[in-house]
Protein backbone atom coordinates (compact mmCIF):
# COMPACT_ATOMS: atom_id res chain seq x y z
CA UNK A 1 0.00 0.00 0.00
CA UNK A 2 1.48 3.36 -1.08
CA UNK A 3 1.69 6.41 1.12
CA UNK A 4 -1.21 8.16 -0.58
CA UNK A 5 -3.53 5.27 0.32
CA UNK A 6 -2.40 5.26 3.95
CA UNK A 7 -2.93 9.00 4.14
CA UNK A 8 -6.42 8.57 2.74
CA UNK A 9 -7.30 5.91 5.36
CA UNK A 10 -5.96 8.02 8.23
CA UNK A 11 -7.89 11.00 6.96
CA UNK A 12 -11.09 8.92 6.80
CA UNK A 13 -10.53 7.61 10.36
CA UNK A 14 -9.92 11.06 11.73
CA UNK A 15 -12.96 12.38 9.90
CA UNK A 16 -15.13 9.46 11.24
CA UNK A 17 -13.91 9.99 14.80
CA UNK A 18 -14.54 13.72 14.64
CA UNK A 19 -18.01 13.13 13.20
CA UNK A 20 -19.07 10.42 15.71
CA UNK A 21 -16.88 11.39 18.68
CA UNK A 22 -19.71 11.99 21.15
CA UNK A 23 -21.67 8.78 20.31
CA UNK A 24 -18.47 6.75 20.50
CA UNK A 25 -17.58 8.17 23.93
CA UNK A 26 -21.10 7.67 25.30
CA UNK A 27 -21.23 4.13 23.94
CA UNK A 28 -17.90 3.26 25.52
CA UNK A 29 -18.98 4.68 28.90
CA UNK A 30 -22.27 2.77 28.73
CA UNK A 31 -20.51 -0.48 27.91
CA UNK A 32 -18.11 0.05 30.80
CA UNK A 33 -21.05 0.70 33.17
CA UNK A 34 -22.74 -2.52 32.05
CA UNK A 35 -19.60 -4.52 32.75
CA UNK A 36 -19.23 -2.99 36.24
CA UNK A 37 -22.91 -3.64 37.01
CA UNK A 38 -22.63 -7.30 35.99
CA UNK A 39 -19.58 -7.80 38.18
CA UNK A 40 -21.31 -6.25 41.19
CA UNK A 41 -24.46 -8.33 40.60
CA UNK A 42 -22.48 -11.58 40.53
CA UNK A 43 -20.61 -10.73 43.74
CA UNK A 44 -23.79 -9.67 45.52
CA UNK A 45 -25.70 -12.84 44.60
CA UNK A 46 -22.83 -14.99 45.87
CA UNK A 47 -22.76 -13.26 49.29
CA UNK A 48 -26.52 -13.43 50.07
CA UNK A 49 -27.69 -16.49 51.98
CA UNK A 50 -31.04 -17.77 50.66
CA UNK A 51 -33.99 -17.30 53.02
CA UNK A 52 -35.30 -20.63 54.31
CA UNK A 53 -38.82 -21.13 55.60
CA UNK A 54 -39.43 -23.78 58.21
CA UNK A 55 -42.85 -25.19 57.44
CA UNK A 56 -42.65 -27.66 60.31
CA UNK A 57 -42.19 -24.84 62.84
CA UNK A 58 -45.16 -23.01 61.36
CA UNK A 59 -47.29 -26.12 61.66
CA UNK A 60 -46.18 -26.69 65.25
CA UNK A 61 -46.95 -23.08 66.19
CA UNK A 62 -50.32 -23.31 64.49
CA UNK A 63 -51.07 -26.59 66.24
CA UNK A 64 -50.09 -25.14 69.61
CA UNK A 65 -52.28 -22.08 69.13
CA UNK A 66 -55.15 -24.31 68.02
CA UNK A 67 -54.78 -26.52 71.10
CA UNK A 68 -54.64 -23.53 73.45
CA UNK A 69 -57.72 -22.06 71.80
CA UNK A 70 -59.54 -25.38 72.08
CA UNK A 71 -58.62 -25.67 75.76
CA UNK A 72 -60.04 -22.22 76.46
CA UNK A 73 -63.36 -23.32 74.95
CA UNK A 74 -63.48 -26.76 76.61
CA UNK A 75 -65.85 -27.73 79.43
CA UNK A 76 -64.87 -30.39 81.97
CA UNK A 77 -67.75 -32.57 83.17
CA UNK A 78 -67.66 -35.44 85.68
CA UNK A 79 -69.90 -38.23 84.37
CA UNK A 80 -70.41 -41.05 86.86
CA UNK A 81 -72.74 -43.95 87.52
CA UNK A 82 -74.25 -46.25 84.92
CA UNK A 83 -72.17 -45.20 81.91
CA UNK A 84 -69.63 -47.27 80.01
CA UNK A 85 -66.61 -45.02 80.72
CA UNK A 86 -67.25 -42.95 83.88
CA UNK A 87 -64.88 -40.11 84.72
CA UNK A 88 -64.02 -36.53 83.87
CA UNK A 89 -64.48 -35.77 80.17
CA UNK A 90 -63.83 -32.66 78.09
CA UNK A 91 -66.64 -31.24 75.95
CA UNK A 92 -66.89 -28.25 73.66
CA UNK A 93 -68.57 -25.12 74.97
CA UNK A 94 -72.36 -25.31 74.69
CA UNK A 95 -72.55 -29.12 74.94
CA UNK A 96 -75.58 -30.83 76.45
CA UNK A 97 -76.03 -33.56 79.06
CA UNK A 98 -76.73 -35.96 76.19
CA UNK A 99 -73.31 -35.11 74.70
CA UNK A 100 -71.69 -35.88 78.06
CA UNK A 101 -73.43 -39.26 78.26
CA UNK A 102 -72.37 -40.14 74.69
CA UNK A 103 -68.78 -39.04 75.36
CA UNK A 104 -68.75 -41.36 78.39
CA UNK A 105 -69.62 -44.30 76.15
CA UNK A 106 -73.39 -44.20 76.60
CA UNK A 107 -75.64 -45.83 79.16
CA UNK A 108 -75.03 -49.33 80.51
CA UNK A 109 -77.78 -51.94 80.62
CA UNK A 110 -78.06 -51.36 84.38
CA UNK A 111 -79.05 -47.70 83.94
CA UNK A 112 -82.55 -46.82 85.13
CA UNK A 113 -83.97 -45.41 81.89
CA UNK A 114 -87.35 -44.64 83.47
CA UNK A 115 -85.72 -42.52 86.17
CA UNK A 116 -83.55 -40.79 83.57
CA UNK A 117 -86.56 -39.97 81.41
CA UNK A 118 -88.44 -38.45 84.37
CA UNK A 119 -85.65 -36.66 86.22
CA UNK A 120 -82.67 -35.92 83.97
CA UNK A 121 -82.96 -33.25 81.32
CA UNK A 122 -80.66 -34.60 78.63
CA UNK A 123 -81.07 -31.42 76.57
CA UNK A 124 -79.72 -29.18 79.37
CA UNK A 125 -76.44 -27.38 78.65
CA UNK A 126 -73.57 -28.49 80.85
CA UNK A 127 -71.42 -26.09 82.86
CA UNK A 128 -67.71 -26.36 83.57
CA UNK A 129 -67.15 -28.50 86.67
CA UNK A 130 -70.66 -29.96 86.53
CA UNK A 131 -71.36 -33.53 87.73
CA UNK A 132 -73.73 -35.82 85.85
CA UNK A 133 -74.74 -38.97 87.74
CA UNK A 134 -76.66 -41.77 86.03
CA UNK A 135 -78.21 -44.11 88.62
CA UNK A 136 -78.81 -47.82 88.18
CA UNK A 137 -82.16 -49.53 88.70
CA UNK A 138 -80.97 -50.85 92.05
CA UNK A 139 -79.95 -47.38 93.20
CA UNK A 140 -83.28 -45.79 92.35
CA UNK A 141 -85.53 -48.60 93.56
CA UNK A 142 -85.47 -47.22 97.12
CA UNK A 143 -85.54 -43.49 96.44
CA UNK A 144 -89.23 -42.83 96.88
CA UNK A 145 -92.10 -45.32 97.20
CA UNK A 146 -95.40 -44.91 95.40
CA UNK A 147 -96.74 -42.67 98.20
CA UNK A 148 -93.73 -40.38 98.22
CA UNK A 149 -92.31 -41.79 101.47
CA UNK A 150 -88.55 -41.95 101.72
CA UNK A 151 -86.66 -45.08 102.72
CA UNK A 152 -83.69 -44.82 105.10
CA UNK A 153 -81.49 -46.41 102.44
CA UNK A 154 -82.48 -43.80 99.87
CA UNK A 155 -79.82 -43.03 97.29
CA UNK A 156 -80.47 -39.31 96.90
CA UNK A 157 -82.88 -38.40 99.67
CA UNK A 158 -82.52 -39.15 103.36
CA UNK A 159 -85.16 -39.62 106.02
CA UNK A 160 -87.51 -36.64 106.00
CA UNK A 161 -89.03 -37.30 109.38
CA UNK A 162 -86.13 -35.61 111.14
CA UNK A 163 -86.33 -32.58 108.84
CA UNK A 164 -82.87 -33.12 107.36
CA UNK A 165 -80.99 -35.46 105.07
CA UNK A 166 -79.49 -38.40 106.96
CA UNK A 167 -77.04 -41.09 105.82
CA UNK A 168 -77.63 -40.02 102.19
CA UNK A 169 -75.58 -38.81 99.27
CA UNK A 170 -76.00 -35.02 98.81
CA UNK A 171 -78.69 -34.04 96.35
CA UNK A 172 -77.48 -32.78 92.98
CA UNK A 173 -78.75 -29.26 92.30
CA UNK A 174 -78.12 -29.84 88.58
CA UNK A 175 -79.80 -33.21 88.25
CA UNK A 176 -82.32 -33.67 91.05
CA UNK A 177 -86.05 -33.72 90.37
CA UNK A 178 -88.45 -31.16 91.77
CA UNK A 179 -89.68 -33.66 94.38
CA UNK A 180 -86.13 -34.37 95.51
CA UNK A 181 -85.38 -30.67 95.94
CA UNK A 182 -88.72 -30.13 97.68
CA UNK A 183 -87.69 -32.75 100.26
CA UNK A 184 -84.90 -30.50 101.54
CA UNK A 185 -85.68 -28.60 104.76
CA UNK A 186 -86.81 -25.05 104.04
CA UNK A 187 -87.34 -25.73 100.33
CA UNK A 188 -90.90 -25.71 99.04
CA UNK A 189 -92.29 -26.28 95.51
CA UNK A 190 -91.68 -22.66 94.49
CA UNK A 191 -88.04 -22.65 95.60
CA UNK A 192 -87.47 -26.07 94.07
CA UNK A 193 -88.74 -24.77 90.74
CA UNK A 194 -86.48 -21.69 91.00
CA UNK A 195 -83.51 -23.98 91.53
CA UNK A 196 -84.45 -25.96 88.42
CA UNK A 197 -85.09 -22.84 86.30
CA UNK A 198 -81.64 -21.42 87.06
CA UNK A 199 -79.68 -24.54 86.04
CA UNK A 200 -76.91 -25.30 85.31
CA UNK A 201 -74.73 -24.39 88.29
CA UNK A 202 -70.95 -24.36 87.93
CA UNK A 203 -70.60 -24.34 91.72
CA UNK A 204 -72.93 -24.33 94.72
CA UNK A 205 -72.41 -20.61 95.32
CA UNK A 206 -74.28 -20.01 92.05
CA UNK A 207 -77.49 -20.87 93.91
CA UNK A 208 -77.18 -17.58 95.77
CA UNK A 209 -75.61 -15.66 92.86
CA UNK A 210 -78.53 -16.62 90.60
CA UNK A 211 -81.00 -15.88 93.43
CA UNK A 212 -82.44 -19.39 93.43
CA UNK A 213 -82.20 -19.42 97.24
CA UNK A 214 -81.18 -16.90 99.87
CA UNK A 215 -77.85 -16.82 101.76
CA UNK A 216 -79.35 -18.02 105.06
CA UNK A 217 -81.06 -21.03 103.47
CA UNK A 218 -77.93 -21.82 101.50
CA UNK A 219 -75.89 -21.89 104.71
CA UNK A 220 -78.28 -24.52 106.12
CA UNK A 221 -78.36 -26.66 102.96
CA UNK A 222 -74.84 -26.48 101.52
CA UNK A 223 -73.73 -29.69 103.27
CA UNK A 224 -76.72 -31.52 101.81
CA UNK A 225 -76.09 -30.41 98.23
CA UNK A 226 -73.76 -31.34 95.39
CA UNK A 227 -73.39 -30.42 91.74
Amino acid sequence: MDESAQDTIQANVITFFKTYKIPIILGSVSFLCIIVALVLLVKTSQSITPIQFSHSDDREDSSTLGTESANLKATAVDVEGAVVHPGVISLSLGSRVEDAIIAAGGLTKEADTNYIAQNINRAMKVADGMKVFIPTIDETSHIIDSKGAVDNTSYNIGNQSSGQSQNATPISVNMASKDQLDSLPGVGPVTAQKIIDNRPYANLDDLVAKKAIGPSLFAKLKNMLSL
